[in-house]
């Protein structure tokens, strides 16, 4: 029968497509060699997993045979299927539980488990992260979106936030970050702490470090495109869950067979439990911030209160309908929300302080697509993002006699459109064609003053509203063979705040040198008109949390970024071996000692450039069911600004070598994973001088001649994750899991900074006195999370 059904296939195929015809001959050959031959001989590529492939024999000889006649006889031949998504590309499975939603993104993959499972190596140069396939990774019990990045060679977070992503030395926001095509400005909940992201409505996340796709725009370091799921299922799946700092839900629901609704909402419970996890993490965002307050108390026997609060919530929403079998139409929602209420008091000087923070990030977006015919595929997106920060604080002591408010609010509306059309010349070659419009609005307000007995005596304010367009025409041309892969693009931008054009070419190139070696080299140049200041006026009450905000480039005190990059290398894959090693040189302009950082060293805004190279390195080997794998990196990040030292030194987060080894196991239906991270410590400026004024104002002189010039002691730490999987019935599955950051305790400072704190000299006179601040790690963390999906 089964003979029968591969001669009905073979013989309706052939009526309908006419097929080149080669001479075949196989004889006991590997099925990995087969398909790479058959590859070559009729310009088609296969996607596959080459673990389930790669025990597989073959034996079949024909004269004149046709590409359906041999895949057919490889279906009959063995367990495998072959599913073909165009006349180039298919893909082959073994009929494994996965949704035809994930086999579209398998034409575009050129290494399949890059790092381990669910993470894949694109054949643009990007990294391909599929959250449902993620296998469990250190640290973590759930597939968070933004820690995931951080097993990729040159992804950092020097201050061991989820969200301060750091991409081969540029800063976070200095990345676009894209959810469903919508800008997002504030990627984190609890002050970076866990993403802002639900992974469990993401099907995909691609990170593009370098030669960066020609679409893409207006951001000088890395992309991070956050994908949902597009899938209609045939009935409602969804899934629960609980961890030791929130709870979320998600449910995708089929309207009908065209249309389907998706839906998710994950949200905080610390305002009724507070659990020993989420104290953890209190005690690490907090620290600084609490003794900012704490050390105006000169009598350190005095009794004061606190009361700290925070909470987060994100939802997002997906509809999705396929108007044709080649036109689909989908709406997205995502709204994040951060709030902070902090209350501390001192009864016995009657201080009181009172510190409230709200973040929101809102977007939508839409996007259509439909294939006009087998060469021609149109897509439209547009989506509009709201971004708001507001903060208050407010200070009296002694029944009003001295009060203080200081406020910020930073607001951004980006609204935009674009168009693209890809055309397939052949089965190798591609054109894209496309346009953006973007227009960002940004807005920030910042406010200080202060009163004694109700008379005010001081008031600052600093405020800016501005408005930018972008007009972007781009174009790519992508060739794609079994020995060359090639995306060489070219964007043309013009902004309308500066009235400037800029042109940015882009080019990604790889060339297999043998079955096993392929060469890489990529360039890129990017420009970035939004930029973050770093201010410090609001933190005048102790307030160091969230001390930055966007703004816009005005070509004078900040000027329009720009990034230059260059890399290189070899990736050799073989027998469940992978090593890719990559060097690589970036250069950018136009940065700003406020947008940099910087501003604590000079009272004026002083502009300079960076130079960062470095190298990143991957070896990973897989043996049965146990994985290992190594990350290496080495990095030169320095910065030079006109006003301060005029010669380069090393950046705030400039790490010079960053590595981690890293463990994963499956166990039936268990799966551990051990990584242990050392790096070089972060480096900081010492004082130079510190003295009080003859009025008793503490002055501290920073060495703003070895800027940077001492490094922290070197970070290292341990961490361990083990999840479980179970079924409940046929339909419903549950996941139990534990994981513990730190294990071994180990206290990493991850930033060096002075204070100046009041105290009661011999004379019973005030005076101040210099004291060190040091920002430390998470301790041991434990997390634990129940889930369960149907």
């Amino acid at each position: 029968m089964k003979i029968k059904l591969s001669i009905l296939f073979i013989c309706l195929a052939m009526s309908i497509f006419s097929q080149e015809k080669i001479d075949i001959s196989f004889i006991n050959t590997p099925l990995l060699d087969v398909l790479k031959q058959t590859e070559s001989n009729f310009g088609v590529k296969f996607s596959f997993n080459t673990e389930i492939i790669q025990k597989e024999i073959f034996s079949f000889s024909k004269k004149n045979c046709e590409l359906v006649y041999l895949l057919g006889e490889i279906e009959r031949q063995t367990s495998f299927t072959f599913k073909k998504i165009n006349d180039r590309y298919y893909y082959i499975t073994n009929k494994a539980t996965l949704g035809e939603d994930y086999y579209t993104l398998l034409n575009e993959i050129l290494v399949t488990n890059y790092i381990t499972s669910g993470i894949n190596k694109k054949k643009s140069g990007a990294i391909s992260i599929l959250p449902k396939e993620l296998g469990v990774l250190p640290g973590l019990t759930e597939p968070d979106v933004l820690e995931s990045l951080k097993i990729i060679p040159g992804v950092q977070s020097p201050d061991e936030t989820a969200a301060g992503i750091y991409i081969r030395g540029g800063t976070p926001n200095q990345n676009l970050v894209l959810w469903d095509g919508i800008k997002t400005y504030y990627l984190g909940h609890f002050f970076g702490m866990i993403s802002a992201f639900n992974p469990y409505t993401t099907k995909e996340v691609v990170l593009s470090k370098s030669g960066t796709s020609a679409r893409y725009g207006n951001r000088v370091s890395g992309v991070i495109d956050i994908k949902t799921t597009e899938e209609i299922p045939e009935k409602t799946t969804g899934s629960f869950g609980l961890n030791m700092t929130h709870a979320d839900a998600f449910v995708n629901i089929p309207l009908s067979k065209q249309t389907a609704l998706s839906f998710s909402a994950r949200s905080s419970y610390s305002n009724f439990l507070k659990t020993f996890t989420f104290n953890k993490l209190s005690t690490r965002v907090f620290q600084t911030f609490n003794n900012n307050q704490e050390n105006n108390i000169i009598d350190k026997n005095i009794k004061f209160s606190r009361d700290n609060e925070f909470n987060f919530s994100d939802y997002t929403a997906k509809f999705i309908t396929n108007l044709s079998e080649k036109e689909s139409l989908s709406f997205s929602f995502l709204h994040t929300k951060n709030k902070m209420y902090n209350d501390f008091t001192v009864p016995d000087y009657e201080d009181k302080y009172n510190d409230q923070i709200n973040i929101k990030n809102t977007g939508m977006s839409i996007n259509w697509e439909k294939q006009s015919n087998e060469k021609t595929t149109h897509n439209i997106k547009s989506y509009f993002s709201t971004f708001t920060l507001d903060y208050s604080a407010d200070y009296s002591y002694f029944q009003d006699y001295l009060t203080e408010h200081s406020s910020k609010i930073n607001i951004l509306n980006d609204v935009g459109i674009s168009y693209n059309v890809n055309y397939s010349l052949n089965n190798k070659t591609d054109i894209l064609l496309g346009y953006d419009y973007t227009s960002t609005d940004s807005e920030y307000d910042l406010k200080y003053s202060y009163s004694l007995q109700g008379q005010n005596q001081y008031n600052s304010q600093q405020n800016e509203e501005s408005s930018n367009d972008t007009h972007s025409i781009f174009g790519e041309y992508l060739y794609d063979s079994y020995n060359w892969n090639i995306n060489a693009g070219l964007r043309f931008n013009y902004f309308s705040k500066i009235d400037k054009l800029v042109l940015e070419p882009r080019l990604y190139l790889e060339k297999k040198l043998n079955t096993n070696f392929s060469f890489k080299t990529s360039f890129e140049q990017k420009h970035q008109t939004l930029s973050q200041i770093i201010e410090f006026q609001t933190s005048s009450l102790g307030f160091d949390l969230e001390n930055q905000i966007w703004a816009q480039v005005n070509d004078d005190d900040i000027p329009l970024q720009k990034s230059l990059q260059i890399s290189t290398g070899i990736l050799f894959n073989k027998d469940n071996w992978k090593i890719d090693i990559e060097p690589y040189y970036k250069k950018v302009t136009g940065m700003t000692s406020q947008t940099s950082g910087y501003n604590d060293q000079t009272d004026d805004f002083s502009n300079g450039e960076g130079k960062i190279y470095g190298i990143d390195v991957l070896i990973n080997k897989k043996f049965n069911n146990y994985r290992t794998w190594v990350n290496y990196s080495y990095t030169k990040n320095r910065f030079k600004f006109l006003d301060l030292e005029n010669k380069f030194f090393p950046a705030n987060h400039d790490i010079t070598n960053y590595f981690s080894w890293s463990h994963a196991y499956k166990l039936n239906s268990y799966e551990f994973s051990l990584g242990w991270i050392y790096r070089t410590g972060n480096p900081y400026t010492a004082v130079k001088e510190f003295y009080n004024t003859e009025n008793g104002f503490p002055i501290i002189d920073l060495d703003s001649d070895n800027i940077n010039a001492l490094r922290l002691p070197n970070y290292h730490r341990l961490d361990a994750s083990m999840t479980y999987t179970f079924n409940f019935s046929k339909n419903w599955k549950g996941k139990l899991g534990v994981s513990v950051l730190n294990i071994y305790n180990q206290k990493n400072i991850l930033s060096r900074t002075y204070n100046a704190i009041p105290t009661i000299n011999s004379d019973n006179d005030l005076e101040y006195q210099l004291e060190q601040v040091d920002k430390v790690s998470l301790g041991i963390t434990p997390n634990i999370v129940f889930r369960v999906s149907f």
